[in-house]
């Protein structure tokens, strides 16, 4: 019991090693460049955010489709 204990832990350990963080960056940057509006700004449904604001919110995971 104990070494399937280990066993899982170590497996998540080691995927949360291996996460690629870059891949987040990416989709977050695909997201603004998606969004922008030219002038710095990121108008999403009609809300005004600036580049930094609308970066925070992503990372919060406040824009839903």
């Amino acid at each position: 019991m104990l070494s399937k204990i280990l066993k899982t832990t170590a497996l998540v350990a080691l995927e949360v090693l291996l996460d690629d963080p870059s891949h987040d960056a990416k989709k977050q940057d695909r997201f603004i460049d998606e969004h922008n509006d030219g002038a710095g700004n990121v108008n999403f449904f009609g809300d005004d955010y600036s580049e930094q604001e609308a970066r925070d919110a992503h990372d919060r995971g406040e824009f839903y489709y």
